[in-house]
């Protein structure tokens, strides 16, 4: 448990780190560009990213997984890190020439080709800087990893927001973007080869991990596309229906969504090499014990920050993204119902992978992103940004739905319906109270979020610390034992 705690904690300072930088650069950029470039950034980074983790075959996941399979045998994490690295030059040679050939014979939507040179620096390089960092996430150095990541926003937000501050706009902005990924890939294998010692495969080594690693990583891809595509689609079609300027209000939406998944991306990053190496051993009893207290954790910290930015999403988007964007808070409400639903599932999908339900898994998501699709398609033309967040939300709950019966079926020990319901009535309770006491008192926007968030969170740590749910001496004794060994 100590191992994972730290691996935990290592990945929270990290993504800390990575939201913080988030947090601050949204809402400077949207005050540098007007509504409509926003909503264009928002198009064409949704395009990138879908792009990107096509090119990269699902190589991040796989090659954690692969070399947290044997992390203490350091002749065979060099061997399936160099395989990585080849395949994942392979795979960007042929997403770069596909790129090409697609502006080239005028296949690219218009809005794309102005950034193809941003789009395959980034494939190239970020192809090889996302092994990099799953090699460091497999033999659990987790801070090295997270690190990197850090330096890479800090270069992207700073360069891109005084490039939009000069008047470049969102080419800027993706230049900023394109070099971030050029100069971590770069430090990234520095750093890898002072930790690792390189060791070059024989043909039979290439045979047995590349193929492990091209199949993991291939079933990875179906289901990481898919939830990529779950994440962006609507974007994509409400800036193909609506225009820029509705495709501006519904990331406002969006954005603050996605931060709520805070905690459990961060568990749902430390489960999987650590459950591949647990079930390696059949040592099913511990990690049971781990995804009961994953599964808790993450509907503690989806409640506080989901129930918070419920309550107060009208102030929140005023203050952070400016008063133009407000129009948006119908739409990040409902899209909090269904993140909380789809953020208890990232905790649940790493464990199922590592032990061998990958392909049902996400096969579950590929049906989410069916839902996703036909939905919002419906709904986007008739009722606008709302339709969006509905036929989202509504995806995010069958995803949820899927996994949990898969989650029965499995070999993995599911937690008692008694037991999430008293876990559930506590979060209504906090609920009840934080939003009867946002509706009594009425104060200006920027008041309201000075205000409310510190009580809401004092009634929070109230409940379930009196409920049990926040053991503080269990919590106090784990996180001495970890930093000890950290």
């Amino acid at each position: 448990m100590a191992s994972l705690l730290r691996s935990i904690i290592s990945i929270f300072f990290g993504k800390s780190a990575g939201l913080v930088i988030g947090i601050l650069f949204t809402p400077i950029l949207v005050r540098l560009i007007p509504q409509s470039q926003y909503g264009v950034y928002a198009t064409v980074l949704a395009g990138f990213s879908i792009l990107t983790l096509i090119s990269k075959g699902g190589l991040f996941d796989a090659t954690r997984k692969v070399v947290g399979d044997g992390k203490d045998d350091s002749q065979r994490v060099s061997k399936v890190v160099l395989i990585s690295l080849l395949i994942s030059v392979v795979y960007a040679l042929l997403a770069g020439i596909a790129v090409l050939l697609s502006s080239k014979l005028g296949i690219l939507p218009e809005i794309y080709v102005p950034y193809v040179w941003a789009i395959i620096l980034v494939v190239f390089f970020g192809n090889v800087y996302a092994v990099t960092r799953a090699a460091f996430y497999g033999v659990q150095r987790e801070s090295i990893a997270e690190a990197l990541n850090i330096g890479r926003k800090l270069v992207y937000t700073s360069v891109a927001l005084l490039l939009a501050y000069i008047g470049y706009g969102v080419t800027g902005v993706f230049t900023g973007y394109a070099f971030s990924f050029v100069l971590a890939c770069i430090l990234g294998l520095l750093v890898l080869r002072r930790s690792i010692t390189f060791k070059m495969p024989s043909k039979d080594d290439v045979s047995e991990y590349g193929r492990e690693i091209v199949s993991f990583g291939g079933y990875q891809l179906i289901g990481g596309l898919s939830a990529m595509l779950l994440y962006k689609i609507d974007i994509l079609l409400v800036g193909s229906y609506q225009g820029q300027t509705s495709a501006a209000l519904y990331q406002s939406a969006i954005v603050p969504a996605e931060m709520i998944w805070f905690v459990p991306s961060v568990i749902q990053a430390a489960f999987l090499q650590h459950t591949a190496h647990l079930w390696s051993n059949g040592d099913i009893d511990t990690i049971n014990s781990n995804l009961k207290d994953g599964f808790k954790y993450a509907v503690l910290s989806l409640s506080l920050f989901g129930i918070g930015l419920f309550t107060l999403a009208d102030p929140f988007l005023s203050v952070y993204f400016g008063p133009g964007y407000s129009a948006s808070s119908i739409t990040l409400q409902i899209l909090l119902i269904g993140t909380f639903f789809l953020g208890t599932t990232r905790v649940v999908t790493p464990v199922l992978h590592a032990t061998g339900w990958v392909r049902e898994s996400e096969a579950i998501t590929v049906v989410g992103l069916c839902i996703n699709l036909v939905l919002n398609v419906l709904l986007i033309p008739e009722y606008g940004i709302i339709g969006a967040g509905v036929g989202t939300g509504l995806s995010y709950v069958a995803i949820f739905a899927g996994n949990a019966l898969l989650w029965q079926r499995s070999p993995i020990e599911i937690v008692s319906l008694r037991w999430i319901a008293r876990l559930l009535a506590v979060q209504f309770m906090f609920f009840a109270v934080f939003y009867m006491l946002v509706s009594t008192f009425s104060y200006s926007p920027l008041v309201s979020l000075l205000v409310f968030p510190p009580v809401g969170l004092l009634t929070f740590l109230s409940l379930n610390v009196a409920a049990g749910y926040i053991p503080v001496e269990l919590i106090r004794e784990y996180l001495h034992k970890a930093l000890l060994d950290w």
